[in-house]
């Protein structure tokens, strides 16, 4: 069972159970998905704050949640120690149980079913977090983040506590036809530019959308990228021209599940899609090209044609150093990181001239991954020098971490206690990266945690270790196949 897939053996059970009156716990993570990491520049604290969305997947309580963590005040080693203490190595991985939130400032609640999650730091004010929710109603929840890092409150609700309340909709918007075209059903991948005062939200969803008739095809049929301004994502804001098809100029229509934003370009992931008409349908594409300047020009990347593979999940660019000076950025070259599966692989893509209208595709690298490729997060070394790049993977329930300068894996840290019965299911992914260290985040979403990952030494990431256990293990029921109901209030 993958994290992100509901099947409908699950969602029979969830219509199932009363939930009625059962908010989920503040003091553990249920099925945590998205996951993401900030660290003011001018702060006190020494290893910053996480936040965590809890998918609330087989609808033990009535939503979902997001919680803020003090990693300094759960006790986590320092950011950045080395592994020379021999016996704190031995006692690795510590378990962090008691999360010590307050439920009055650093819970919220939102719809169940939470995909990715992103954060929004311009200058000059506070953080702000996106989280698509694949509940009824399809909803992107927006939270603000307090200047301290762990106060949290609903940018759209009157509830300061309840994001549920007024949460913006991609469905059922207003001029789309009577078939809900525009809308953006079941979303899940999401992503900002990060630190533009003007950037846009992108979210990405796996339900097509289209006539209902019993003889549509596929071609028939439509997905989208939904953009907003991260500034003001309200109903005000959001149209049917928020919606940039994935299908057009003959095209064929397709879901993306992942979306990273280029210089000039959205690179869109392509997956396996989930329609009312047709059922499940195999993923349209690998990587599309979504021009930012005239987003009616979608280019076919045609990986395909070079690499047989089945679809893909996460997928991030970085900018590339200048060929006359490996110390300065050029915009012009970028680099692709992209998980396909089937085979899992992680594919390396080449771009030149990527403020281009026609920029050129060149396939790089092509690794080997476990089974069930999820996530992906770069981090950089020093300028000039090549990246390493973190995936989940919950076939084999660990992190790899691929060296570029070397060309392979060169470390693989277990997150789970690989228990058959309580499969870990790495999913969301975050990193921390200062100076020649880095620290990853991991949602594990089977057992209820968030794994740490530390690698105090880029320059050594052989060496990364799991070095503690972030909640209290989610208690599994072996006849179902579903999380053990345990607290049943914040």
């Amino acid at each position: 069972m993958r994290p992100y897939l509901v099947t409908s053996a699950l969602l029979l059970l969830s219509s199932c159970v009363d939930t009625t009156q059962k908010p989920p716990p503040s003091s553990r993570l249920v099925y945590p998905s998205g996951v993401a990491f900030w660290r003011p520049e001018v702060t006190s604290s020494t290893n910053g704050f996480l936040y965590v969305a809890g998918a609330n997947f087989d609808k033990c309580y009535e939503s979902g949640a997001v919680t803020a963590l003090d990693l300094d005040a759960l006790g986590l080693r320092p950011f950045g120690k080395d592994f020379a203490d021999a016996e704190e190595l031995a006692s690795f991985p510590a378990l962090l149980t008691d999360l010590k939130v307050d439920a009055n400032r650093s819970y919220v609640r939102i719809d169940s079913f939470a995909g990715e999650m992103t954060l929004w730091t311009p200058p000059g004010r506070s953080p702000r977090l996106f989280v698509p929710t694949r509940a009824e109603g399809s909803y992107l929840q927006v939270i603000d983040v307090a200047d301290d890092g762990l106060g949290l409150t609903c940018a759209q609700s009157t509830s300061d506590r309840d994001c549920r309340v007024n949460a913006l909709s991609l469905v059922g918007v207003p001029g789309a036809n009577k078939d809900g075209v525009p809308g953006a059903p079941a979303p899940l991948g999401v992503t900002v530019d990060r630190f533009n005062p003007d950037g846009r939200v992108w979210v990405t969803h796996t339900e097509l959308v289209g006539p209902q008739s019993t003889d549509v095809q596929q071609s028939d049929l439509q997905g989208y990228l939904v953009n907003l301004p991260a500034a003001a994502p309200t109903r005000e804001t959001l149209t049917t021209s928020s919606f940039v098809p994935l299908g057009v100029n003959g095209l064929l229509p397709g879901a993306a599940h992942s979306v990273a934003i280029g210089s000039r370009y959205l690179y869109a992931s392509g997956r396996s899609s989930a329609t009312q008409q047709l059922g499940t349908l195999s993923a349209a594409y690998v990587l599309r090209l979504v021009d930012r300047t005239a987003t009616d020009r979608v280019l076919e990347s045609d990986v395909r044609s070079i690499y047989s593979i089945r679809e893909a999940r996460g997928v991030a660019v970085v900018s590339r150093p200048r060929r006359d000076d490996p110390t300065q950025v050029d915009l012009d070259r970028e680099r692709v990181y992209l998980l396909a599966r089937g085979p899992d692989t992680l594919l390396i893509i080449d771009i030149e001239d990527a403020r281009a209208d026609l920029p050129t595709l060149r396939v790089v690298s092509a690794q080997s991954l476990p089974e069930g490729a999820s996530e992906l997060e770069v981090i950089p070394r020093a300028a000039g020098r090549g990246n390493l790049v973190a995936v989940t993977g919950s076939g084999d329930e660990a992190v790899s971490i691929y060296d570029e300068e070397v060309g392979q894996l060169v470390a693989q840290v277990l997150v789970g206690d690989q228990d058959p019965a309580q499969p870990s299911q790495p999913y969301g992914l975050t990193a921390d990266v200062r100076g020649n260290s880095a620290r990853l985040f991991t949602t594990t979403f089977g057992d209820g945690r968030v794994a740490v990952i530390d690698i105090p030494n880029l320059d050594r990431p052989q060496d990364a270790r799991r070095v503690a256990l972030l909640g209290v293990q989610q208690l599994r029921d072996t006849r179902q196949g579903t999380s053990v109901c345990q607290e049943s209030s914040p």
